[in-house]
């Protein structure tokens, strides 16, 4: 029933964001404006999109390899069937990642899942750097932007910079004290559970150190110079991956500043309003990025979302369902075992 409501809340965000995208755009004059499109500037964007997931999983291999030394071609399936996951309610992608990849390498799940964490602290990290690095050299980026159910985007884009830092904060302290201080740690955290059962606490403590054992790379000095570089490329790869549709589309402004805002607004957008699939707050961050912001064609901007959503939906689909077949998943299964897996760590 949980899942569910987390379905229909996502379905709801999900259709208010199109809505948001398409409200001054007629039906009839989108579908018009796909023919015009210039879909051999499409390719090149699918081999950057293909690339990203390629070193995407490098990336993972050097975070699980304390773990288990996993050939990165193990690798790509469970990465693959996991962003496909993030249909599910609540994203359940990265969840499902982490129990394909136990199940598949004999690993602990909460190791595997706290690989993830870091993967998303590092990408965290990365975004919250562009945040700074447009927020200084384009100061007057986001002045002229539009409103997002009623709050200025303006604000909402500092509030996001803000509320990001403090995770990054947060989290850091707690990899760093769980990685260098693991007993003090573990002693603090025991004094905060005391008002739960035994069983509570003991099944809390069973978790943060089957966890701690997915942080291990955080000792390799090495290892973390390696997973930087591959951060950096993946970033530097999904910001190169818009850019051929900005040709397809003829966009007037191509400049960096442009494809920057564009790609920081995007996440921005598919993270405070979490919907399957990023359908809808993808768009709308195409819209506000393109239409508000650079004062490009609205019909243009919408047209541009639709398509470069369903270009990289595509492939998280193709490859997604592609490891699904090859490996005989079931799922329904999946599905079950998600569930089972969400309920473990909450």
């Amino acid at each position: 029933m949980k899942h569910y409501k987390q379905l229909i809340i996502g379905l709801g965000v999900a259709a208010l964001a199109l809505w948001y995208t398409l409200r001054n755009v007629p039906l009839d004059e989108l579908m018009a404006s796909f023919k015009t499109v210039q879909y051999v500037y499409i390719l090149p964007a699918l081999v950057l999109i293909v690339a990203i997931y390629v070193v995407r999983a490098y990336r993972w291999r050097i975070l699980l390899n304390p773990l288990k030394d996993i050939p990165v071609k193990e690798i790509y399936s469970p990465l693959m069937v996991g962003f496909l996951a993030n249909v599910l309610p609540a994203r359940g992608g990265e969840v499902v990642r982490a129990y394909l990849m136990s199940k598949k390498q004999s690993v602990a799940f909460t190791g595997v899942f706290a690989t993830i964490v870091v993967e998303r602290l590092f990408d965290l990290v990365m975004v919250l750097a562009l945040f700074a690095y447009v927020l200084v050299v384009y100061s007057g980026a986001f002045q002229n932007a539009g409103e997002v159910s009623g709050l200025s985007f303006e604000t909402l884009a500092n509030q996001f910079g803000i509320m990001a830092a403090i995770l990054i904060v947060a989290l850091m302290v707690f990899i760093y004290m769980l990685v260098t201080h693991k007993e003090k740690l573990l002693k603090i955290v025991r004094w905060f559970l005391r008002p739960l059962s035994e069983k509570w606490r003991e099944k809390i403590l069973h978790l943060i150190d089957t966890f701690s054992d997915g942080l291990l790379v955080a000792r390799d000095p090495a290892a973390l110079a390696k997973i930087f570089f591959l951060t950096a490329l993946t970033w530097v790869l999904i910001i190169a991956s818009y850019y051929p549709f900005y040709w397809a589309y003829d966009v007037g402004d191509r400049s960096m500043e442009s494809l920057l805002i564009l790609v920081l607004i995007v996440c921005i957008m598919i993270t405070v309003l979490p919907t399957p699939a990023f359908l809808g707050s993808f768009q709308a961050g195409i819209v506000v990025a393109l239409h508000e912001i650079m004062q490009e064609n609205e019909l243009m901007a919408a047209s541009f979302g639709m398509i470069a959503w369903a270009v990289n939906f595509g492939v998280v689909l193709v490859l997604g369902v592609y490891y699904i077949l090859h490996d005989h998943i079931s799922v329904t299964k999946l599905i079950e075992e998600e569930e089972k897996a969400e309920e473990m760590l909450d």
